[in-house]
């Protein structure tokens, strides 16, 4: 079975990330969160003291970066993984919803990533994926539940990373995301499969996707 490259989207907290990397697990792909780009580059930028604000600094320093990754976008992901641990912290995480309006950081990251999947097996998740940046995927999925049990989930998540937030007040960020992001979340949800797992739980969800990776629609 010749391989194929599959894009998830989908608002903040539907489970993109969580389910797209199990999928991958299953089906013997490699897992690509585009989230994990954006907090290198504000990483990046942070050590070379370069502030969101300063923009031309910012797309110089990034694109001199991108060139290095385009020579050889396989050994730049794997060093992208080798520091997941580190990228994951939740100062770089504040960092990168810093940097990440940026629209040419952005583009910066869009072209690494298309030229990093570009001999398939991948699962790429993230916003945009499947209207901006991979359009041309096999197969688009757009994934979602109701904002409350995003919240919950979202709640647990960030319980087990031992982070202090109330339920209300993640569902208020996440509302606040969801009406920043409403005019991209209308052209994931158009461009993609809707699948939304409001009253599944994580194993019925991750069957849910490997049924329509199999069935192979969208070939």
């Amino acid at each position: 079975m010749p391989k194929i490259n599959i894009a998830i989207d989908g608002p903040a907290g539907s489970g993109k990330s969580t389910l797209g990397k199990a999928l991958a697990q299953k089906i013997n792909y490699h897992f690509v969160d585009s989230g994990l780009f954006y907090r290198y580059f504000a990483k990046f930028c942070w050590e070379n003291k370069i502030n969101y604000t300063e923009k031309d600094k910012v797309i110089r320093f990034c694109s001199q970066k991108e060139r290095e990754a385009t020579q050889n976008p396989e050994l730049f992901f794997q060093q992208l993984e080798e520091k997941r641990d580190e990228l994951s912290r939740p100062k770089i995480g504040n960092l990168a919803s810093q940097f990440a309006p940026i629209k040419e950081l952005r583009l910066i990251i869009y072209q690494i990533i298309r030229n990093l999947v570009k001999n398939k097996g991948f699962v790429i998740s993230g916003r945009d994926m499947t209207f901006k940046v991979l359009p041309e995927a096999e197969i688009k999925i757009f994934l979602t539940a109701e904002l409350t049990v995003r919240a919950k989930r979202r709640y647990f998540q960030l319980l087990s990373k031992d982070k202090k937030l109330t339920l209300a007040e993640i569902e208020k960020d996440l509302k606040e995301r969801d009406q920043r992001d409403q005019k991209n979340i209308t052209a994931a949800e158009t461009a993609g499969l809707k699948i939304d797992t409001t009253n599944s739980a994580f194993a019925e969800g991750l069957e849910k996707l490997y049924a329509l990776y199999k069935t192979n629609k969208f070939r």
